[in-house]
């Protein structure tokens, strides 16, 4: 038993050193986390005067900068609802003739069809019967009579214009005593014919949509803005549109609708864009990117965009030191507008940060990390 514990005593004291020689000896572990944003901590490089140039090493000043803040959104040109209109006969009858088809430019009051109607031919009889009790020129209506006829004949003139019966039309027919044929149905505005849906014998039913015409030279561009984006976004902001047919073009509108309800599904807005289109080149059910631009402008303390990294999921900048040294500052962003950066932490207005070259900086950052840690 004693040469048994002569034996294990040594031992024991011989591993006991051993440990303690490992934990006397071993690597320091790893630095505790930094600190937060706006402390200098244990990043930090240093490159060559040769290595700064292939690095194309440049920087810029954190500055209080001016913005107005745009917002990307998806968009679909359609017409202008406000300049659309579609043509349907006020009375049932047949189509006797047809002047346009889909696509053709008319003006306001330009014959679109004629249409023949026995309900319009009987209402002109009985305006003429009227007509011919009535006293001619100026003469005043004297008898009972008169008066009366003058007001059946007034109640007929309604009813011709209930039918689709103009101005002119009334004038005809009381200077000619003769009912017209057909019923001349014109353009109420003018613009380019969208819908042609007339043909000559085609039997019209009162509110059947035979023509619509539209103004193209304004359109509407609809928009989808997300949830994210509500509040950089006001009505009366100024937007620019892009479509694939004519990269690099901007066409200038207004936003003039943000809508009030969510779409549950995509978590966006609907919103409406008035764009110019005099020379109509665009084209209702194009796809486009829109940029909104708020009118409201914001002021906030900012660095380029490309001056931003991220290490070890900290948002990081670089600045310039003495003697070719860079080192690591952690920051807190805000929004991005543009090009650049807010920074609500972490940097002071006047300080310069690594813009070009930033990446490289970061690279020999990393590089110098893994090496320490071998």
């Amino acid at each position: 038993m004693k040469k048994t514990l002569g034996i294990l005593l040594p031992a024991v004291l011989v591993g006991s050193s051993f440990i303690f020689l490992q934990a006397c000896t071993a690597k320091p572990g790893k630095s505790q986390a930094a600190p937060p944003g706006g402390q200098t901590i244990e990043g930090k490089v240093v490159l060559t005067a040769d290595a700064a140039r292939t690095a194309g090493i440049k920087t810029e000043t954190a500055r209080v900068r001016t913005f107005h803040p745009a917002v990307k959104a998806s968009g679909t040109v359609a017409l202008n609802q406000r300049k659309y209109v579609k043509v349907t006969p006020r009375i049932a009858g047949r189509v006797e003739k047809v002047f346009v088809f889909e696509g053709d430019r008319v003006r306001a009051g330009q014959d679109l069809f004629w249409l023949w109607s026995p309900d319009l031919m009987a209402a002109q009889a009985e305006y003429l019967q009227i007509l011919a009790r009535v006293p001619t020129g100026d003469k005043a209506p004297a008898s009972e009579d008169e008066k009366l006829h003058e007001g059946l004949l007034r109640s007929a003139e309604a009813k011709l214009k209930t039918m689709g019966f103009e101005q002119a039309d009334l004038a005809s027919l009381r200077t000619d005593r003769r009912a017209l044929s057909v019923l001349p149905v014109r353009a109420p505005i003018s613009g380019t014919v969208v819908e042609a849906e007339a043909a000559v014998g085609t039997a019209a039913e009162t509110g059947t949509c035979l023509c619509a015409v539209a103004d193209l030279t304004a359109l509407w561009v609809q928009v989808n803005v997300f949830e994210v984006d509500l509040a950089s976004v006001a009505v009366g902001d100024q937007v620019e549109l892009t479509v694939t047919a004519y990269p690099g073009e901007v066409f200038k509108g207004t936003l003039n609708m943000v809508g009030a309800f969510i779409d549950e599904a995509s978590r966006t807005v609907k919103g409406r864009v008035e764009v110019a289109n005099s020379a109509g080149r665009l084209k209702p059910g194009m796809f486009g990117e829109v940029r909104i631009i708020s009118k409201d402008p914001v002021t906030m303390l900012s660095v380029p965009e490309r001056a931003v990294r991220t290490i070890a999921g900290r948002t990081v900048v670089f600045l310039p030191g003495p003697g070719g040294t860079f080192v690591r500052r952690d920051i807190r962003k805000g929004r991005t507008v543009g090009e650049y950066v807010e920074v609500l932490e972490g940097l002071k207005e006047g300080e310069s940060v690594v813009t070009d070259g930033s990446f490289d900086v970061k690279a020999e950052m990393l590089k110098s990390t893994l090496e320490g840690e071998k």
